[in-house]
């Protein structure tokens, strides 16, 4: 075996757009320390990027090698198993090494080096005519002076990478290369204190009528007070004073790291663990089980339902893994739930919990980042991304409404599942994996009835009486409202008659309800009603929606707003009409038929950022409002004492999307969103308002049967081999030209379906091309295909897909 110093060569992944599993060989500078899982800067082609060295070699797999350039951080970014984690990664999800290792570097380190291109001397030439193609790109770079290259790829189309190479030929563009911001580093903050001479100098040393003001300073930083900052010393004391006592070196300058902590000046009263009820204790001693087996590991689905105290569970198993000597990685589905899942866990281990999520600046990531690394944290609680955290001697991973869809990355690579991240991130560091939910995914659920998960459920709710917690069977009562016979009977409010009599009785008996329904805005679109167009978005296909609140139509989809039109653009009547509803008219609406109540409404437009959806928390939670109005945003667990009563006011939104999971996510939101009721001493009561009360989604949400849920979707999945019975990868193909993505979609197709019926891959289906939903996204039309089968990867290893389309291996959704 050859020794370190004979090992050269480094295989290194480079952040280039390159095949899965992909390394290069590079030759390693005498002067430069390089080992697995350095983070370096290297040339590729004849740009310069970084890249990820994934092992040491004595030879290089290519005659000629380019040697690194420069280490971009003195130790290795990432640890072996993260290497190998990143291995699996790229494989499974079938995207470059470096991209599968870029979520596990530290905040701020991967840095692009862009391409710009300008207009070089020759633009002016007309002697030798350029191509109508040639021209529309020198045009596009003129309109805008210095663009970057991949903006005139995103606009134009991969072809014009080679009109750019031509007209660069020709003198008429100009190529730079140039870096973006650069990474966030530690804060320093500037502190001033006496020098030895100041010190010596005395009371009586400095004229104070003279410089009144720095004999003041002298004074405050002799009397060994509080540290003072350089900005408080120039602001109370003024900035010539502070520079006269620099000069005469009376006093210095010191620069000090401060800590950048998201919890910083928040109080979590300690909290000592709670008495578990019988199933709690079976359960937890289970879990407790799988940390101390040899060697550890394991992986656990806790199935109980809302309420059944699930939060219990995982504090406990916490606790047990730091009694061990080992740390813990807590994923919650949203960014807003973050705050109460910090609070549970702060209480119970105080100073000992990490934050870390992309709602955090960019100093606050690189402190917490770096802080976990060093083993400062017992406990990372954070979203999907949390999987990634560097934690150390790592024992349990807890993933908590482990169904929801937003644990799959969807809009960039690798449109990786945190939970089969998760899964395989224990495999490789000997921890366990608990997931837990009220209504599993489907597919979770099915591998723990074949043995893969081992399952432990919570069956009843739990209640907290005279201080001691006591098992209850007694769930929410559901009542289902069919909304066609409330209209033939001339209610065409957008409350039910049942729902508002529950409202009046819940906020007049002082306790809070919650209103749901899975759309902002006032009105979900605008319709001519004398030519039926409907006001859609420039840029995507899909309806805007109208915000009352600041009087526009805004797409959900990119942003683009705009002022809603006097008549139609069309037909130029006036006849628009709003139609449908969303959260903003049902808050609107609240307020108006209780105005004493308060209302508070939780969506995207009123929580654009963490901090303020904790604020509406704690001022529900505080009872400055009885009625909470939200989206999805309040249905994944919230704790609530105070609520009686959870009205659906549209259980429909979402259930003929077409999607396939599209009766599993209407029937998980209503199983969530009705069990806030009825979690503190008063029975909880749910109305779903429904046109389709036949729904069996939506009847087994009603009764809260997830076993009859899971029946009746099982027999569907397997008449159609949709996941679990088969498995599912998304090709998705975008451009700008309509005629163009349709053609390049067939044609993909057409090579795909050969190369299937070549090798005799039968059990594999094409299905598609068609417009993917919605058809047209932020300018770009949109086509896609589906593999469905037993294995479709062995399809797509004959077939790899060209550049431009985007591979979603497992995918949640299909629209």
């Amino acid at each position: 075996m050859p020794s370190e110093t004979e090992l050269r060569f480094a295989d290194v992944a480079a952040d280039a757009p390159v095949g899965p599993g992909r390394t290069f060989s590079y030759a390693i500078p005498p002067s430069l320390d390089v080992r697995p899982g350095h983070l370096i800067r290297i040339p590729f082609g004849p740009q310069r990027t970084q890249g990820l060295v994934f092992a040491l070699t004595a030879a290089p797999r290519v005659e000629k090698t380019r040697s690194i350039s420069s280490l971009v951080l003195p130790e290795p970014a990432l640890s072996p198993h993260q290497l190998e984690l990143a291995r699996w990664i790229g494989d499974y999800y079938m995207c470059s090494l470096f991209e599968a290792a870029a979520p596990m570097l530290p905040p701020g380190e991967r840095v692009r080096i862009q391409t710009y291109v300008s207009l070089g001397p020759a633009s002016a030439d007309t002697e030798r005519p350029l191509t109508p193609f040639q021209q529309r790109v020198l045009d596009y770079v003129g309109r805008r002076g210095s663009v970057e290259q991949r903006r005139i790829v995103r606009a134009l189309g991969e072809s014009s990478r080679a009109a750019l190479v031509r007209l660069e030929g020709r003198g008429m563009v100009v190529r730079t290369e140039g870096a973006g911001r650069p990474p966030p580093g530690p804060k320093y903050v500037g502190y001033v204190r006496l020098t030895p001479e100041g010190r010596a100098l005395g009371p009586d040393g400095l004229d104070a009528k003279r410089a009144p003001q720095q004999a003041r300073l002298l004074a405050r930083l002799r009397d060994g007070e509080a540290p003072l900052t350089l900005v408080e010393a120039r602001r109370e004391y003024g900035r010539g004073a502070v520079a006269a006592l620099l000069s005469r070196s009376w006093i210095e300058r010191t620069e000090v790291i401060v800590d950048r902590d998201p919890l910083e000046g928040r109080a979590f009263p300690p909290a000592a663990p709670v008495t578990l009820t019988p199933a709690q204790a079976a359960t937890a001693s289970r879990v407790r089980a799988a940390l101390d087996s040899s060697p550890p590991g394991g992986k656990l689905l806790v199935r109980g339902v809302t309420g059944s105290g699930k939060t219990e569970i995982y504090l406990d198993a916490v606790e047990h893994c730091l009694r061990l000597g080992k740390r813990a990685i807590v994923l919650v589905p949203e960014i807003a739930l973050t705050h109460q899942t910090v609070e549970r866990f702060s209480a119970r281990f105080p100073g000992r919990v990490a934050v870390l999520h992309s709602g955090l600046s960019a100093g606050e990531r690189y402190d917490q980042w770096w802080k976990t690394r060093r083993g400062e944290y017992g406990v990372v609680v954070g979203s999907r991304s949390a999987v990634f955290a560097p934690q150390p001697d790592l024992g349990l991973i807890v993933m908590d409404e482990e169904h929801e869809w937003t644990y799959k990355q969807a809009d960039s690579n690798p449109r990786y599942h945190a939970r089969e991240v998760a899964e395989r991130l224990s495999a490789l560091a000997g921890a366990v994996v608990v997931l837990g939910s009220a209504s599993p995914d489907i597919v979770s659920y099915h591998r723990a009835g074949r043995g893969e998960l081992r399952l432990l459920t919570l069956p009843e709710r739990v209640r907290v009486r005279g201080g001691r917690p006591l098992a209850s069977s007694d769930l929410a009562s559901v009542q289902v409202v069919d909304m066609r016979r409330e209209l033939r009977e001339g209610n065409s409010d957008i409350f039910s008659r049942a729902l508002s009599a529950e409202m009046e009785e819940c906020l007049r008996a002082g306790r809070q309800a919650i209103l749901f329904l899975n759309r902002r805005g006032s009105a979900s679109y605008v319709q001519c009603r004398s030519c039926g167009l409907s006001l859609q978005c420039r840029s995507c296909e899909i309806a805007l929606t109208y915000h009352g609140g600041m009087d526009r139509l805004l797409c959900h989809y990119c942003g683009y707003r705009r002022l809603t039109p006097d008549s139609c653009p069309r037909c130029r009547s006036y006849r628009l009409a709003r139609y449908g509803i969303g959260t903003e008219a049902v808050a609107k609406e609240v307020a108006r038929r209780f105005p004493e109540a308060g209302v508070i409404r939780w969506d995207r437009d009123t929580a654009r950022n963490a901090r303020a959806g904790e604020d509406m928390l704690h001022r529900f939670r505080e009872q400055d409002a009885q009625v909470l109005v939200g989206t999805q945003m309040i249905a994944k667990g919230l704790h609530f004492p105070e609520v009686s009563l959870v009205g659906v006011v549209s259980a429909d939104v979402g259930l003929n999307l077409p999607d396939y999971r599209a009766g599993e996510r209407v029937f998980q939101l209503l199983c969530q969103v009705a069990g806030r009721a009825g979690r503190g001493p008063w029975p909880g009561k749910v109305v779903v308002q429904t046109y389709q009360p036949g729904s069996y989604a939506i009847r087994a949400a009603a009764s809260q049967d997830y076993p009859a849920f899971y029946r009746r979707e099982m027999a569907f999945r397997r008449e159609h081999f949709n996941p679990p019975a088969g498995r599912l990868i998304r090709l998705l193909y975008s451009h700008v030209n309509r005629a163009l993505c349709e053609q390049e979609a067939v044609r993909l197709s057409q090579e795909i379906r050969g190369e299937r019926d070549a090798w005799a891959l039968t059990d594999v289906e094409v299905l598609g091309p068609t417009p993917a939903y919605p058809a047209r996204l932020r300018g770009r039309y949109r086509w896609h295909l589906v593999l469905r089968g037993a294995d479709p990867r062995a399809l797509l290893d004959k077939v790899r897909a060209p550049a431009g389309w985007v591979v979603d291996v497992d995918p949640v959704t299909l629209t």
